[in-house]
């Protein structure tokens, strides 16, 4: 297992991690007191048309859950603790987006711009604006992975960073929706971090294998629902093929050749680990 050493404490990342939250909801205060919730769409669709707009429906399906779960698939054995950490962030930060969804009523740029006025690629979505969903799940994805990489863990920060600025390009929410979709991921999956350790439920062999055969059927409807995004089919099509096949190659294969006790016998150390760690 390469997670070993996930839950080792780091004051300095808790630190830093909460400053950036607390940053955010100033800036979202700034933004909200000053009723410029509209500020900067305009400017963020202008400076998108660098690149063509399957890109741009490629990358916002990035902040899509089942995308994300077929990028971890291949290594969900290899890092179990990070798997599980990633699973309890990502409910705790998308109950926290659902509950400002329903109470927020910001209506989305199609519903306040006219249609010549700004490009809206894939579906045209008019309501719930605040937070972008999808910025929440890509930077939930984030924080484990800068818990137990440190700086290494870049270029995940940069993909999230385009996921959400990605919802702008696509024309599906405001700059502000971005900013607290990224407070929240952040929030939300620091807390799902925290909460991994003393609940390690998730890390038992039986319960691993229950995670993990319900993220494979979610990933296997990649290629047939684009979340209105039809551009994005390849791409879906190849995440797909990625997190099946690793499913495939480290789960089954194994399975069949080495038997229950022996495909899952590092795995079954993980749990009991953690309870002599927090004992």
């Amino acid at each position: 297992m390469k997670d070993a050493r996930l839950h080792d404490r780091h004051p300095w990342f808790d630190v830093g991690l909460l400053v950036t939250c607390l940053l955010l909801t100033l800036a979202l205060l700034a933004i909200w007191l000053g009723d410029a919730w509209q500020r900067g769409f305009l400017a963020g669709q202008e400076a998108s048309v660098v690149l063509p707009p399957v890109v741009w429906e490629s990358l916002t399906t990035l902040g899509d859950a089942r995308v994300q779960l077929a990028l971890m698939l291949p290594f969900c054995l290899r890092y179990p603790r990070v798997f599980w950490a990633l699973f309890l962030g990502a409910l705790l930060a998308g109950a926290i987006s659902r509950g400002f969804k329903m109470t927020v009523p910001l209506p989305r740029p199609a519903a306040v711009f006219d249609a010549a006025q700004i490009t809206i690629i894939g579906a045209k979505l008019t309501a719930h604006s605040f937070p972008s969903g999808h910025t929440v799940s890509a930077f939930s994805f984030v924080v484990p992975w800068l818990a137990l990489l440190g700086w290494r863990a870049a270029p995940i920060v940069a993909i999230a960073a385009l996921a959400g600025f990605s919802r702008i390009a696509v024309g599906a929410h405001w700059p502000v929706d971005v900013l607290a979709g990224a407070m929240i991921g952040l929030l939300g999956s620091w807390f799902g971090l925290r909460l991994s350790r003393r609940f390690d439920w998730g890390t038992g062999v039986r319960a691993h294998w229950f995670l993990v055969g319900i993220s494979a059927i979610a990933v296997a409807t990649l290629p047939f629902d684009g979340q209105g995004y039809p551009g994005s089919l390849p791409w879906r099509i190849v995440a797909c093929l990625w997190g099946l096949g690793g499913f495939v190659v480290v789960y089954l294969v194994p399975l069949f050749r080495l038997g229950w006790q022996g495909v899952n016998r590092d795995l079954a150390g993980v749990a009991a680990g953690q309870g002599r760690r927090l004992a």
